[in-house]
């Protein structure tokens, strides 16, 4: 079991710019793209099932689609291969990483050329032990060599999992990083592993800071109700902490977005990928592109939402206070007029639509500045003009079970400087 670091964490970590951290002049955004787990986990034969099979054929589909369909364009341009694609010992004829030949047949170098040529980004899947969390081989104890495979390979991004970790294996991560010789993006998981949800507070955050630019926090994700609203409350727990050691060149990973195939109900894909942007998390979609449904695909192209989530501020959203069952959550930003969003997220998930009575003045806390006394209220996910209020004028909104609103707060006075 992966031991947990028992450094108290320092002040400064929550009070300034994190000087120390990784700055590798990556990620100063969330990444956005695509990524194979868990969508195409299984089927692994790709003779008996040639499609929807994780193989080459499958990532060069997912790779046309992209752009085809303008996704690239919008700002997807990561391409993650997740678990599942490193051969087995016996499979390999070198001393180094391999590829299934009957799923790889080109080398997964090939896949990699392939995605550079369409102008995207090439990311793998490691691990940090002899195996990987699916039970797997795995060659990270190999450093110079797995090291020398990234950089030959061209890769841009690497998900290193914590699975079957020992003491103190993140500094094979950073090891791994320097052996590349090349700019790399580091997602690591073993905040996870770590039990992170009750003990974050033990954790060396400057080591991690130091060492990877994402962090998977808190757990795996899932396309149901459980896991998302289990994810929100989460982050709810984590408010003096989590959104301090996050922000440009370094963020909580949320995991995958597993949506777009119909399984989750339309507020809880809202959630979904709201709340994502709120908490400025990657966004990586699971899902086959060329079957995601209208409505999900709205969601990741809605401008609005996107400009949130890449925010060159890196704000990540505070938590405010709950009242009936619905969570109020701002997020700072630098680049919209407004300079803030709020969100209003429903936890419960029965029962009818409620009208729910709030002001602008619930937020104040979390202010810092207001410039003027009225305000308009923009739909993030419409793109209309919900209402003009005062500070602390009473509004009402509907939100369904497992429902969420979020708003642009824009000052009057911003609106009349701009015309």
């Amino acid at each position: 079991m992966c031991a947990i670091l028992t450094i108290v964490l320092q002040a400064i970590i929550f009070t300034a710019p994190c000087v120390l951290c990784l700055n590798n002049g990556l990620t100063r955004t969330p990444p956005m793209g695509w990524k194979i787990w868990p969508e195409f986990r299984y089927p692994v034969n790709c003779q008996i099932y040639p499609k929807g099979c994780l193989g080459e054929n499958e990532i060069k589909r997912t790779a046309d689609k992209l752009v085809s369909d303008g996704w690239r364009d919008l700002g997807y341009k990561y391409v993650v291969i997740d678990d599942f694609w490193l051969a087995n010992k016996s499979d390999s004829k070198m001393n180094t990483m391999s590829a299934y030949s009957t799923r790889f047949s080109n080398g997964i170098e090939n896949v990699g050329k392939y995605l550079h040529s369409k102008n995207l980004l090439f990311g793998i899947n490691l691990g940090n032990a002899a195996k990987k969390c699916s039970g797997y081989p795995e060659n990270i104890n190999q450093i110079k060599l797995d090291a020398k495979a990234v950089a030959d390979w061209e890769v841009d991004f690497v998900k290193l999992h914590a699975c079957h970790c020992t003491e103190n294996d993140i500094e094979k991560y950073a090891k791994l990083r320097e052996g590349t010789g090349r700019p790399v993006m580091l997602l690591c998981t073993y905040p996870e592993y770590k039990y992170w949800i009750t003990n974050s507070k033990l954790f060396d955050w400057k080591r991690l800071q130091n060492t990877c630019n994402l962090w998977r926090a808190p757990s795996n994700g899932r396309n149901d109700s459980r896991y998302i609203i289990h994810y929100v409350i989460a982050r709810k727990i984590h408010n003096n902490d989590s959104p301090n050691v996050a922000g440009s060149g370094r963020w909580n990973d949320s995991d995958m977005l597993a949506l777009g195939n119909n399984e989750l109900s339309n507020d809880l894909t809202r959630i979904h990928v709201g709340v994502w942007c709120m908490f400025a998390a990657p966004l990586l979609i699971s899902a086959d592109m060329e079957k995601v449904d209208k409505f999900s695909a709205s969601l990741l192209r809605n401008k609005q939402l996107l400009a949130i989530n890449q925010d060159k501020g890196g704000h990540q959203a505070k938590f405010v206070k709950s009242r009936n069952d619905v969570q109020l959550w701002i997020r700072k930003l630098s680049d919209h007029p407004s300079g803030w969003v709020i969100a209003y997220v429903r936890t419960r998930d029965y029962g009818g639509s409620i009208e729910f009575i709030t002001n602008l003045d619930e937020f104040k806390s979390q202010m810092y500045t207001i410039s003027g006394d009225k305000f308009q209220l923009l739909d993030v996910f419409t793109g209309d003009r919900f209402k003009d209020v005062r500070l602390r004028e009473n509004f009402t909104i509907s939100i369904n079970p497992s429902g969420i609103m979020m708003f642009r707060v824009i000052p009057f006075q911003l609106i009349r400087s701009s015309k």
